[in-house]
């Protein structure tokens, strides 16, 4: 009976990784660069809607861990002590807690966030009439995800219920009233910009703002045919960049500033390396 309980803890965990941010970023990234010619929920990802919900997911994922560093409020207590664990063999013990990762703040959930902005933006990218299957698709695993979190004791219900809210709140304005990638670059720049500034993130909230405010970047310099564009937007995101190295290094150091500059080129790097492709 033990030896069944931790798998069935280890298979909810399994859900909560299906939200976890880094599955959902790296989902993001292979859509936005491989989409229209993978097949993915039953037919081909539009391009626009691509970098649209890619856009979306780097933006919410910037804000999510802003808002839980800004709120600071602590898990459950007893959250690093999850079910299943006494069951479970010495080797998994390590592999179960990185992944339901009982650490961190707690208020708005990150991974309801990431669930309801990655999995809904990706059903709405998708060509076609199989958009409606996936949308339902993707709202059912957003649900067992929340539940999730729940049921391992890493969140209360109100704060899934924020994470969710929060993520839906970001897809209506992505979506619903920027309507293209390069606004919703733009704003996940701006939300990459003063999250540093605000609030005092951590080495992992500052790689992922480097990284928002880096593609915001790397859409603005890559918008001429051939070269570098450098037009007031472009200028923008760069003296950007600048606030936050100064901002980072004055309020927790050299090495945090790094952080943020390697998240910074990387986030460049994903969005100029897929434009430039697809110009050629």
């Amino acid at each position: 009976m033990s030896a069944l309980e931790g798998a069935v803890w280890f298979g909810v965990s399994l859900v909560t990784l299906l939200g976890d941010p880094l599955v959902i970023g790296g989902l993001g990234f292979v859509v936005y660069w491989f989409g229209d010619v993978t097949r993915g929920i039953g037919g081909q990802f539009d391009p626009d809607r691509s970098a649209l919900a890619f856009a979306a997911v780097v933006g919410a994922l910037a804000l999510s861990t802003a808002l839980k560093t800004g709120f600071g409020i602590a898990r459950l207590p007893g959250a690093a002590d999850l079910p299943g664990l006494a069951s479970m063999p010495d080797v998994v013990v390590p592999v179960y807690t990185w992944i339901v990762g009982p650490g961190g703040h707690a208020f708005p959930s990150g991974h309801a966030t990431a669930a309801t902005v990655g999995w809904l933006g990706l059903a709405w990218a998708v060509r076609g009439e199989n958009r409606n299957r996936g949308l339902a698709l993707a709202s059912g695993l957003v649900v067992a995800i929340a539940v999730s979190r729940v049921a391992l004791g890493v969140h209360r219900p109100q704060e899934v219920l924020a994470g969710i809210g929060v993520g839906l709140a970001y897809l209506v304005v992505t979506v619903g009233l920027l309507g293209r990638p390069r606004r919703a670059f733009a704003l996940a720049g701006v939300i990459g910009v003063t999250g540093p500034i605000a609030v005092g993130l951590t080495r992992d909230s500052l790689l992922v703002a480097g990284v928002a405010l880096g593609t915001a970047m790397g859409w603005e310099l890559t918008r001429e045919r051939d070269g570098l564009a450098v037009t007031g937007p472009a200028v923008a995101t760069l003296l950007g960049a600048v606030v936050v190295v100064v901002a980072t290094v004055g309020r927790s150091g050299a090495i945090e500033s790094a952080v943020a500059l390697v998240g910074m080129a990387g986030g460049a790097a994903i969005v100029a390396g897929q434009r430039w492709i697809e110009k050629i």
